[in-house]
């Protein structure tokens, strides 16, 4: 399930085509876990944590065990302050380290 810009009346089903993974047919965005990509969290996007919380809330009514999940590179959530707003039950974290090759 899909859910672009806090716009629930657009979840769309999540599909793999021979492009790869595309949303789909639109779909009913109810469910017991969400996931959330920290991306989501940028300044940029312009999304209100307070918005987002209203979001779930409405999306797992009826789920008492519900389960919240983060993604994240660079601590995008803790550096946002969302750790700390979202009842988060698990956040991912990754870390990279990049190293670049020269061959010329």
């Amino acid at each position: 399930m899909f859910i672009p810009n806090l716009r629930k009346d657009m979840a769309a089903k999540i599909e793999m085509t021979e492009y790869g993974m595309l949303p789909g047919e639109y779909a009913d965005p109810a469910s017991d876990t969400v996931v959330l990509l920290g991306g989501i969290a940028m300044p940029k996007m312009g999304i209100d944590v307070n918005e987002m919380k209203t979001l779930i809330d409405e999306i797992t009514e009826g789920y008492p065990d519900r389960l919240i999940l983060g993604f994240c590179i660079g601590g995008i959530f803790q550096n946002a302050g969302w750790d700390k707003l979202v009842d988060f039950d698990y956040i991912v974290d990754a870390d990279m380290d990049v190293t670049v090759y020269g061959f010329n």
